[in-house]
Parts: C-alpha cells; sequence; structure tokens
C-alpha cells in the first residue's frame, strides 16, 4: 500500500506542475512576435543538420502524440456492449477495446527531427536582386575626372571592423516541458450500439534528452511522459499513464528520415473501485510494449506549402495479450504557413490493426484539419477537429465519430 500511496502522490505532482504551466501563457506570448517556426524544435533535434530543421513535423508529432494519449486512454475504458468472452465480471478491470490511437509520430513527440520549412525570405530576395540587375550602370568617377581635367587620387577603403564573434550558446542535454489538453468525441468507448459523447482533460510532463549524434547522419533521443486523464462525465475511467521511450533517428536525405523507436506505456487505476476485493487506486492494467519502425518524407509544393508523409510499422506486446497486435499507419499532411508562428492543414490518417493473439481486426480512417500557432520560443498551441469513420471484426466495435481536441504546451526548463 505504501508504494501505491507514492505513485498517487507522483502523478498528482504531474498534474500541479501541469496547471502551473498553463499560467505562465501571457508571459510567453509577449515574446512571440520576433521568432520564426524553426525556433521550436531547436532543443529537440539534431542541432548539425544543416538541410534538416526539426520543426513543423516535431510540433505535428508532439500533437499526435499528445491526441495518442486521448484514444490510447479511450483503449482502456469498456465499451457499453461488449464481445461474448471480452466482458469481465463487474467488478474486474475493465477491458481495452477502443480505436487504435496512434497518430503518426513524425515528431511525433515520439521523434520529431526534420525537413526543412518553407522559405519565407526567398521570394523576396529573388526579387531585391533583380532589382539591382536592372539597374542602370554608373560611370565610373575616374572617368568622370579626366573629362574635367581633374586629377583625382582614389582613395582607399576604410577598414570595417569585423563582426563580433557569437558567443557560444548553451547547449542543453534535456528538456522538461508540461502539456495540457482537451479531448471531446461522440463515441468515447467506439461503441456499436451505445455510443456515449464525453471529454477528456489530459495534462502531463515529458523529460526529454536532446538527440545525442552517434554518427555523422544518426541521432538517438530518450524521453519519460507522464500524464493524468479525466473524464468529464465518466469519472469512475478515471487514470494515468507512464510512457517511456528510446528512438534512434537517421537521416537519409534532405527530405527524408528513418526511425527506430523502442517504447512502453504502463496505464494505472486513479479511483478505488465501487466493488469490494476488486482494484485499487495505483493498480495496474495495462503493460504495453512496442517496437516502431518509421519513415518520413517532406516536399515543397510552394514558399509556404508543403506536403508531409508518414509510414509505421508498430508491433505491441500488450499485458494482457489479448491487446497484443500489429498496427500499419499511413499519414499525409497538407500544411500552408499563413505567416513564421501560424500554420494550417489538412490532414488524412489510416490505420491498420491485426491482432496477434485473438480473431480480430481493425481499420480506422481519420480525416481532420489541424492549427499550430507558436505563442513563443517557449510555448505553442495546437488545434484540431475532423471526423473517424473505421469497421473491426468485432462486433461490437463501431469507431465513427466526431473529434474536437485542443492543446498548450509549455518548456518548462532546460539543462
Amino acid at each position: 500500500m505504501q508504494l501505491k500511496n507514492w505513485k498517487n502522490l507522483f502523478f498528482w505532482i504531474l498534474l500541479a506542475s501541469s496547471c502551473g504551466s498553463c499560467c505562465c501563457i501571457r508571459v510567453d506570448a509577449a515574446e512571440s512576435a520576433n521568432h520564426d517556426l524553426g525556433s521550436m524544435s531547436y532543443a529537440l533535434s539534431p542541432t548539425s543538420l544543416q538541410d534538416a530543421t526539426p520543426i513543423a513535423q516535431r510540433v505535428r508529432k508532439e500533437w499526435a502524440a499528445w491526441n495518442q494519449v486521448a484514444l490510447e486512454i479511450t483503449q482502456a475504458q469498456p465499451a457499453p456492449n461488449q464481445e461474448p468472452g471480452d466482458t469481465p465480471a463487474e467488478n474486474d478491470p475493465p477491458p481495452l477495446e477502443s480505436q487504435p490511437s496512434n497518430l503518426p509520430i513524425s515528431p511525433p513527440d515520439s521523434t520529431q527531427q526534420l525537413l526543412n520549412p518553407p522559405d519565407f525570405n526567398r521570394s523576396q530576395r529573388l526579387e531585391r536582386l533583380r532589382n539591382l540587375l536592372q539597374q542602370p550602370k554608373q560611370p565610373l568617377e575616374s572617368n568622370s575626372a579626366r573629362e574635367l581635367g581633374l586629377r583625382v587620387r582614389l582613395r582607399p577603403l576604410e577598414q570595417q571592423p569585423l563582426p563580433p564573434q557569437p558567443v557560444s550558446k548553451f547547449k542543453p542535454i534535456g528538456y522538461l516541458q508540461g502539456r495540457v489538453g482537451y479531448f471531446q468525441t461522440t463515441n468515447i468507448f467506439s461503441s456499436k450500439d451505445n455510443p456515449i459523447e464525453d471529454g477528456l482533460i489530459i495534462s502531463g510532463l515529458t523529460l526529454s534528452s536532446a538527440y545525442f549524434p552517434i554518427g555523422s547522419k544518426t541521432y538517438l533521443n530518450g524521453s519519460i511522459d507522464g500524464n493524468i486523464i479525466r473524464y468529464l462525465d465518466q469519472s469512475q475511467y478515471h487514470y494515468n499513464q507512464l510512457r517511456f521511450n528510446l528512438s534512434l533517428y537517421r537521416q537519409l536525405s534532405r527530405r527524408m528520415y528513418g526511425e527506430l523507436n523502442f517504447s512502453n506505456q504502463q496505464l494505472f487505476y486513479a479511483n478505488n473501485s465501487a466493488h469490494p476485493n476488486s482494484f485499487n487506486a495505483g493498480d495496474r492494467f495495462l503493460n504495453e510494449s512496442s517496437v516502431q519502425l518509421s519513415f518520413g518524407r517532406r516536399d515543397p509544393l510552394t514558399s509556404r506549402l508543403v506536403l508531409d508523409s508518414f509510414y509505421e510499422l508498430s508491433v505491441n506486446f500488450a499485458d494482457p495479450l489479448s491487446r497484443s497486435r500489429i498496427i500499419n499507419s499511413f499519414w499525409f499532411s497538407l500544411n500552408y504557413y499563413l505567416q513564421k508562428p501560424l500554420q494550417v492543414g489538412i490532414d488524412y490518417q489510416g490505420n491498420f490493426s491485426d491482432f496477434t493473439q485473438r480473431d480480430r481486426e481493425d481499420q480506422f480512417h481519420r480525416l481532420f484539419g489541424h492549427l499550430n500557432y507558436r505563442i513563443s520560443d517557449f510555448s505553442s498551441m495546437n488545434v484540431q477537429t475532423g471526423f473517424t469513420l473505421g469497421s473491426s471484426t468485432a462486433q461490437n466495435i463501431d469507431f465513427d465519430s466526431w473529434f474536437f481536441s485542443i492543446n498548450y504546451s509549455l518548456e518548462l526548463g532546460r539543462f
């Protein structure tokens, strides 16, 4: 029991820290005007990649991973009508049935690395160059002087002082980030016969390392996440999440990267069961480890329009075994940069899950729009809304729903 008390204390500390991060929004917002898109991923991506700035995909991956938490949450809850053999007794842990939740992690806060953002100043530089080339050439001063019969002595150009050398910047090896978000859907448990509309409030902390180079284009990164998940109406299903992640990132070309990722997530009850001799707050009801191989690519279509594409193969080993599965994920995102801190886009995601310990296959498709806004160097906001369509060989599962999410992220410190 003492260990459970420590677990509860740990998660309440996470909640208090996340709430404190919201109080800093106004302070950070005052710094937003003079920062560009590339600053967001400074701490979270390889600094030596001159052709790979980890911004837009890093941002998107963090929001993707954040929504992954929201949807994994629904995986851990009981649908009102379960399949025969899937529903334990009333005092047993809730079955883990719901839509697969991985939005691609292309920087996914899981990994995050990436490729060139649009060059907003390129067209302006080209225009200035054209104007200079079109200007008429000025006659040389020496020729004019000769025509006037004057003897002119050329003056040597004054020596310009050398520009000051940039002061070496502090290069942190780790980062602490807080997040708080809200997720709303019309079918919180992916139920076919009795869809329930509900919302989730998710707050958490991420402790992440910098990208450590282990080769000319290869980097290693690790992170630990703790999240507190609370339902608005279905309060009996509150729970907490702890996640560990280790990734190996490889720059394949200027526009493409690959990543090998190892992760483990554990879910714990947040409330005591109403039934005696059942579960208590702090008890673990899911332990899932996964190996993920992913590839991402960025293709600029215009100076402000970018197409991001992503594929991931994930092999998941879970306790209980009924959650072990293989997932193929595809993701395409068309992004338009309205201005340096503001990006909008439309996304498509497809997931195909094959359960390895039972006869079940799932597929779902998600079409949604997103808005990313960099408030400052240290804080950002993301909004997503769209529809999910899908089916399952499990007769009680239906993924059709509408969803909306809003998230705020704040960097709390570097070390």
